[in-house]
């Protein structure tokens, strides 16, 4: 039976390649994504807005994916232009009209979620800088997906090539699109660096996050080699290694904005592995102070605020600081302010106030 929907036994079609790559590559960013939500709601305690950017962008890739199959069915992955059905050309462009606000979605989500989180990371007033990155990305994603949905006009010019109307060139609008896309991520992965370079820690560790950070490099390929793809494009049938590439991007993305994330995992379970079971030596439970550490989003009876905010009290005020990789550490982010004031008696904060430096 062939792939594509009126199609004869036979026909040369890459559908099926295309979809057990768009399913391999979202399924690994989702067991990345879980992985990162384990994390931040068992261990550290610490869902912030990052985890929720990322999560809407895995919404976006899964959403994406399914149209990509979906259109697989209908012609997508086809190699001669001549071997596509004319029946199958409505709801072609359909499919491929509806994944792109997913698409679009997708790569948000995870540049957004990581500039997010580069507020947890870095000091002072240089959190403006991401914060207004993130608002730059976020205008002109929007801009991209309007130019997406209204490519045509009429819109259903875009699935139904005969109806009268006009549509804009779109080579050179997914050329732009990719190339600032490019720019975006390029930003996003060296806006860290200037921080991380000047930490105070040892030298392998400093190397470990600048690698980390690094990852992002793997994205910008993935923009290179889509490029290459658009700028080959001279049917619409031709857009069907465009897609899989857009597909690969956007799980990428997302499992490198997961992997920076995991540390505190591999923390917690390596301290049980130690402990050995023994009671006088049992691992912090997720969410207390370790090296796996993190302040929740919510106050709690211990003092605990925000990320950002602060708890003031003038005695037993100390600083407690932030790592989006492992919680304390204090030459690498931000520092709020935590405090628990003296009792009734006058007496000072308990020991869980102490300082972590």
């Amino acid at each position: 039976m062939a792939w594509a929907y009126n199609t004869p036994d036979g026909t040369p079609n890459n559908g099926p390649t295309i979809v057990a790559v768009a399913l391999s590559v979202t399924a690994l960013a989702l067991v990345a994504l879980c992985l990162r939500i384990y994390v931040r709601t068992r261990i550290t305690k610490a869902v912030g807005l990052d985890d929720w950017l990322i999560i809407a962008s895995w919404i976006g890739a899964c959403g994406y994916t399914s149209a990509t199959v979906v259109q697989t069915k209908w012609g997508l992955g086809l190699i001669e232009l001549d071997t596509m059905p004319d029946e199958n050309v409505l709801n072609f462009g359909k499919t491929q009209y509806i994944g792109a606000p997913f698409y679009v979605l997708g790569i948000w989500g995870f540049k957004t979620s990581l500039l997010v989180s580069y507020v947890r990371l870095v000091p002072g007033t240089y959190r403006l800088l991401p914060i207004s990155i993130a608002a730059i990305v976020t205008m002109a994603h929007i801009a991209f997906m309007l130019v997406f949905l209204f490519l045509c006009i009429p819109v259903q010019k875009q699935w139904e090539p005969l109806v009268p109307g006009h549509c804009a060139d779109a080579v050179p609008f997914y050329l732009t699109f990719s190339s600032l896309t490019i720019i975006f991520d390029v930003i996003t992965l060296v806006l860290p660096f200037p921080v991380l370079l000047k930490l105070q820690m040892k030298i392998r560790r400093k190397i470990a996050l600048l690698c980390l950070f690094a990852l992002g490099l793997f994205v910008t390929i993935v923009q290179i080699i889509r490029i290459q793809t658009i700028s080959n494009l001279s049917n619409y049938l031709d857009s069907a290694e465009a897609i899989k590439w857009s597909i690969v991007e956007t799980a990428v993305g997302i499992i490198i904005a997961c992997v920076p994330t995991l540390a505190p995992l591999v923390t917690y379970f390596s301290e049980k592995t130690r402990s050995g079971g023994s009671s006088g030596n049992t691992p912090a439970r997720p969410g207390a102070e370790g090296p796996y550490a993190l302040q929740s989003w919510r106050a709690t009876k211990s003092g605990m605020r925000p990320l950002g905010s602060t708890a003031g009290g003038e005695n037993g005020s100390e600083k407690s600081t932030e790592n989006i990789l492992q919680g304390p550490v204090a030459s690498v982010s931000e520092t709020s302010e935590t405090s628990e004031g003296p009792d009734p008696q006058g007496h000072a904060a308990p020991s869980g106030s102490r300082s972590n430096k």
